[in-house]
């Protein structure tokens, strides 16, 4: 019987046990893949530095190779590059990392801590036992803990945890495909990020350590590609192509290996705690890539998540207190932050990829619904373009099951109700995003 078992060898979850083995708890991690797989995540801000020094692990980081944070090189809102130095940030310079290196680090300091690191261990199966859980690895080996810390990503893969009623509720549908370039021998490497848009979303070049550059597209899993079902690489090659800044940076790298796709959609997990678990990092609450916070929001994240725990097994307690800041607060605050920044880039209003993001200011809209209105959707699938604008409002699966809600007539209170259930991110929001599909004919009123 451990104290603890940790599902996930991401930042959070190693964070997590990192805190935890330092209070003598004892901590299992279970990474269901290998560390030092490819991982994206790689540049942090210099609000990284305190919470590395929190987990002890400050003097191991700086001995680790990295490049400077010293900037951002954006075209964003405009095809002509613009500086932002890093000598603005009153914490200073952040860091550029090699996430394979970074994370193999953050596993030896736990397991300096005492904490016991298990890889390629897949999706295991969990049932609930008296006192804890039970967790079964894809090879069949069994752990027993008091405590469970979910820190498994977005969409919170692993299993029933604690509540089968657990679910994922993503606000887009963004994806990110990257690339790993050799730069060619002779020729230096910036130390900035470079930053631009594009008709199908947005670009980021991030120098690593080692003579290496990551190119990462950001995209909606339904766009980007001219060949359908293209693979990765086509993908890639092709939204490569239509860049400017970008593509000159690339001339004369060599791929390392085909692009990769990985998951980068914003949204949280409901419910995020329960009796003897907790969920951590981006299996929690994940931002959008723009923001650049993952990991350092993951180690705050898990920092609280170990105190409370350590505080629960010495009270013999059950439940955990609710987090410091509400899942569904941050979020749509994350998300009206978003909104401003996407709103700078108007050279593309008309693509799909934008459209969902553009800004509609709900704080201010008027309000004409009325909540005894009987409204219906006549099942036809709306225009993609048309639904566009309400998504930066309400999530893709909550708007599919209020549409699914509304195949029969219900009153309009009742369609608020769904969508609160579906996606709790505050009531004035959803209801102008239910008012906007009335307005949009996505549905319509009847009786």
């Amino acid at each position: 019987m451990h104290d603890v078992v940790v599902l996930g060898g991401g930042p959070a979850g190693l964070a997590a046990a990192i805190a935890l083995g330092a209070r003598g708890r004892s901590v299992v991690v279970l990474e269901r893949g290998r560390l030092g797989r490819p991982r994206v995540g790689e540049t942090f801000g210099p609000e990284i530095e305190p919470l590395l020094a929190t987990l002890g692990v400050l003097q191991a980081f700086r001995a680790e190779a990295c490049v400077p944070f010293r900037g951002v090189r954006s075209a964003w809102g405009s095809a002509e590059i613009t500086a932002r130095s890093s000598i603005v940030d009153p914490l200073g310079e952040g860091f550029h990392v090699d996430r394979a290196r970074f994370d193999a680090m953050l596993a030896g300091a736990a397991a300096r801590n005492g904490v016991v690191l298990r890889e390629e261990t897949g999706v295991p199966t969990i049932e609930e036992a008296a006192g804890g859980f039970r967790v079964l690895s894809r090879e069949g080996d069994e752990f027993s803990c008091r405590f469970l810390v979910d820190a498994s990503g977005r969409g919170a893969p692993a299993g029933a945890v604690g509540s089968s009623a657990r679910r994922w509720v993503a606000c887009d549908r963004a994806i990110a495909i990257v690339g790993r370039m050799k730069v060619p021998a002779g020729r230096g490497v910036e130390p900035e990020l470079l930053l631009e848009t594009t008709e199908a979303g947005w670009w980021y070049v991030a120098p690593q350590p080692g003579q290496t550059l990551l190119f990462v597209l950001l995209t909606d899993a339904d766009l980007g590609a001219t060949t359908p079902r293209a693979e990765p690489i086509e993908r890639f090659l092709q939204a490569l192509e239509r860049t400017h800044h970008v593509r000159a940076l690339a001339e004369g790298c060599i791929l390392e290996e085909p692009p990769r796709v990985v998951r980068a959609d914003t949204g949280m997990l409901l419910p995020g705690r329960g009796a003897r678990w907790c969920a951590v990092g981006d299996a929690l609450v994940a931002g959008d890539p723009l923001a650049g916070d993952g990991v350092s929001r993951g180690f705050r994240s898990a920092i609280e998540a170990a105190a409370d725990i350590d505080r629960a097994l010495a009270e013999g307690a059950e439940v955990l207190p609710a987090p410091a800041t509400d899942p569904a607060v941050f979020l749509a605050g994350h998300l009206d932050r978003r909104a401003r920044y996407y709103s700078v880039e108007t050279r593309f209003s008309e693509a799909l990829f934008w459209k969902r993001r553009q800004a509609i200011d709900w704080q201010t809209e008027a309000i004409t619904l009325d909540p005894r209105a009987m409204l219906q959707w006549d099942g036809r699938e709306p225009d993609p373009h048309v639904m566009a604008p309400v998504e930066s409002l309400l999530p893709p699966k909550a708007l599919a099951s209020v549409l699914d809600f509304l195949r029969s007539p219900r009153p309009a209170h009742e369609a608020l109700a769904a969508l609160q259930a579906a996606a709790p991110l505050g009531d004035r929001r959803l209801l102008v995003g239910l008012e906007g599909l009335v307005d949009l004919g996505i549905l319509v009123p009847t009786g």
